[in-house]
């Protein structure tokens, strides 16, 4: 004779406590890998500009192609995210934007009346915010986490700042540490992280608002009007 075990309160509640313990230890793992997987970017982030004026075209072209393969790959097969080949584009012309300057000695030119420094600062930083924001969208939602878009914003902004900022940190090391010579006026990082800014406030503007345009549009096509 088998006996079926009677569903008590208790019983039920231990069955609920040990899922939602079993979930959190899923998720708790997904975010060290996560961040373990971002600590190791940035070694390759680092790795990739620090030496970066003094490498050939060919050579910059190889590692870049090498980091942001692994980058699409990984968010691809470990995390189900398809990054899409535009934003993928985005990170390639901002990288190509500094390769074509040093290779043609063009920092310490103007286009247009503005140095093209600040050019490339100004356009690499706008382009690489908007992979910076979707991607942190897309963590936000496989984590089942619930943001205003304003806050998203806020977010992708400062980190991408911070990045933005570490390019800097890394030109310091190379001439404090490894005899290169990027830092070429006292205002010259100033300069830099300004433009930067700029470019990623602006991005951010333009990105948002068309995310917003874009829910805007799904809400109208999911509720139309009466």
């Amino acid at each position: 004779m088998f006996y079926k075990p009677v569903a008590t309160a208790e019983f039920s509640n231990r069955v609920k406590a040990a899922v939602v313990a079993e979930k959190s230890e899923s998720e708790r793992t997904g975010k060290a890998e996560v961040v373990l997987a971002g600590i190791l970017a940035l070694a390759g982030y680092t790795l990739l500009l620090l030496r970066l004026p003094y490498r050939s075209p060919v050579t910059n072209i190889l590692l870049s192609a090498l980091a942001l393969s692994s980058f699409y790959f990984y968010l691809r097969l470990r995390l189900n995210i398809r990054v899409p080949m535009v934003l993928m584009l985005c990170l390639v012309l901002s990288i190509v934007l500094d390769v074509i300057g040093n290779r043609y000695g063009l920092f310490s030119r103007r286009i247009a009346l503005i140095p093209y420094d600040i050019i490339t600062h100004f356009a690499a930083s706008g382009l690489s915010f908007i992979p910076v924001m979707w991607l942190l969208m897309k963590l936000i939602r496989r984590f089942a986490y619930r943001l205003p878009l304003g806050f998203v914003a806020f977010f992708s902004v400062t980190t991408a700042f911070s990045l933005s900022a570490w390019y800097e940190i890394t030109e310091l090391i190379d001439e404090r540490l490894l005899g290169g010579h990027r830092i070429w006026t006292p205002r010259d990082t100033v300069q830099d992280l300004t433009a930067n800014l700029f470019g990623i406030v602006i991005a951010a503007v333009c990105y948002g608002l068309a995310i917003r345009t874009r829910w805007r549009l799904d809400d109208s096509k999911l509720n139309p009007p009466n």
